[in-house]
């Protein structure tokens, strides 16, 4: 029996889902907005979200892919990363007014989307099967605690091996972020790893 998303209790997947859906809400309201100020804060919104659980997922979740379905499913998850975190570091050296911005910006969506639809509809599917309940609490736990120290920038070049070389780049370059985050938001405080609307009580 697989586990039910519909109850209130701690779920890794639910908690990827709800990412998922999103990043799709911050593409719409750019869709929606005529101003480029406005524009720019949900890219930037949209940039430090995905590069955050898109780490945040192979650190925690793509190693029990491994445990529990094998290398497979996880090399081709982390396939469709790079080719993300690519568009993204191409977005992310671009403003709304650049051109081909929005064109850029719509391969990104579209590569996201297939993406989110083989997660959703086939990986996260065959995990929920193999796992138990209580595990994918721990999982949900663990997810949000990694999303507190990752990158918030893309960063291509950085290894894409989740327990060696990612959590030795992470603690490199998520120190640097933060204060790149920081300049960028107007010498303000520095961006928290918290998703827009997040609470992370």
């Amino acid at each position: 029996m697989q586990p039910s998303l519909a109850d209130n209790k701690p779920n890794i997947l639910a908690d990827i889902k709800r990412d998922h859906a999103q990043f799709f809400s911050l593409y719409r309201q750019y869709q929606e907005s005529n101003a480029d100020e406005e524009k720019q804060t949900l890219v930037w919104q949209l940039i430090h979200d995905l590069t955050v659980h898109s780490l945040a997922e192979e650190e925690v979740l793509y190693p029990e892919f491994t445990k529990h379905m094998g290398s497979r499913c996880r090399d081709h998850a982390l396939s469709e990363h790079k080719t993300l975190k690519d568009i993204l570091s191409d977005i992310d050296a671009m403003t709304v007014t650049s051109p081909g911005f929005n064109d850029k910006l719509k391969i990104l969506m579209m590569a996201l989307e297939h993406h989110i639809k083989e997660e959703e509809d086939e990986m996260l599917v065959e995990f929920a099967g193999l796992v138990q309940r209580e595990d994918l609490a721990h999982l949900a736990e663990k997810f949000q605690k990694s999303k507190l120290h990752v990158p918030t920038r893309p960063h291509p070049w950085a290894p894409d091996k989740p327990m060696t070389g990612n959590i030795i780049t992470n603690t490199l370059t998520a120190p640097l972020d933060k204060l790149r985050d920081a300049v960028r938001h107007g010498m303000g405080p520095a961006h928290s790893n918290a998703p827009a609307g997040h609470n992370q009580s």
